[in-house]
């Protein structure tokens, strides 16, 4: 029997990967994904338009595929999973069928019009929330991949139409949707960056000894006056967190702990927020101080980094997560409570 190549080793070499062994990309007596031989076919199609773009540095009419169209005789097999695979023939074998492909161009504005948007990818795998591999295959029959789109279906049909269609109890889908929603679990001061490295000065070097000649006046010496650096006035009100702050008998300073309250530093300008699915379709959270927008430092599914303004006082922080949840937490700075406040 003749030794079939794999077809995703030439995508493979274009990404500087290494080529596939028949074992990992052949299954069982030799069938392929679908998928998988198209991959291949559009990888190497996408490296002839990249010639074509280095040719065209010094040739202004070139010529480009337009169309490409494959005959294939193979047999069509339906695994386990539900996927479909193509099996070439082999000599003298009978009984395959011709599967016609063709490929076409197409521009970058009907790629976005007939494919979802990169923003809908952020939300998390049908087996992220918790779906078995049996639900997941029904509802990729709907068009379903991940939660965004299931909450989406869910809202344009209702919980018991999608039900009635993937055959996945209402409750189940109820519980999936719950599972992907964002939530926040904890909220800490991020640590302080480490210090920029101190300079090394220069090691001083002496001028060189000039002799002069017996009869002759030497050179007048330059003399630089020294530049006088004035020390930093002492701050006439130091922070208070400098000295031990002055208790009043009957009073005390000490705030009760709260499960929104968050305790930080006078000199605390970052904080991290952790939880699950952070960012979804509408983009990262909002988030708020004092009525006043603060900005995000870093965005990522399970960790957002916000900055904090400076001169930092106590006040309300508000979270907007993008599912809508509004969350509010008092930001209490450490030391912030004047001891001189009357009662």
């Amino acid at each position: 029997m003749m030794r079939r190549r794999n077809p995703m080793n030439a995508a493979r070499a274009a990404r500087g990967l290494e080529p596939q062994t028949e074992a990992e990309f052949v299954v069982g007596d030799g069938s392929f994904l679908v998928e998988d031989f198209i991959n291949a076919i559009t990888s190497q199609l996408d490296r002839v338009q990249d010639a074509l773009r280095l040719k065209a540095v010094n040739r202004p009419l070139t010529y480009a595929l337009k169309d490409l169209s494959l005959d294939l005789q193979v047999f069509v097999e339906l695994d386990g999973q539900g996927n479909v695979r193509f099996r070439t023939s082999g000599p003298n074998e009978t009984g395959s069928s011709t599967v016609r492909l063709s490929f076409t161009t197409i521009t970058k504005p009907m790629i976005e019009e007939n494919t979802i948007s990169l923003a809908m990818t952020r939300s998390p795998s049908l087996s992220e929330i918790g779906l078995d591999e049996a639900e997941r295959q029904r509802l990729e029959q709907i068009g379903v991949r991940n939660a965004a789109q299931l909450e989406r279906l869910g809202q344009s049909t209702g919980a018991r139409a999608v039900s009635r269609w993937s055959g996945i109890s209402a409750e189940r889908l109820r519980q999936a949707v719950t599972q992907s929603r964002p939530r926040l679990t904890d909220i800490k001061p991020a640590p302080p960056s480490a210090p920029p490295p101190v300079k090394t000065p220069p090691p001083l070097v002496k001028p060189p000894v000039t002799t002069v000649p017996p009869g002759k006046t030497p050179p007048p010496v330059k003399i630089t006056p020294p530049i006088l650096v004035k020390p930093p006035r002492p701050d006439p009100f130091p922070p208070p967190h400098d000295a031990p702050p002055v208790v009043r008998p009957g009073k005390t300073l000490v705030a009760p702990i709260s499960k929104n309250v968050i305790q930080v530093e006078p000199n605390t300008r970052r904080l991290q927020l952790f939880g699950a699915n952070l960012i979804g379709e509408a983009g990262a959270p909002q988030v708020f101080f004092n009525n006043r927008e603060l900005g995000l430092a870093e965005a990522e599914e399970d960790r957002l980094v916000i900055e904090l303004p400076e001169n930092l006082a106590s006040g309300a922080l508000e979270i907007a997560l993008p599912d809508g949840q509004q969350l509010t937490y008092e930001l209490s700075v450490a030391n912030g409570t004047d001891p001189w406040e009357p009662e």
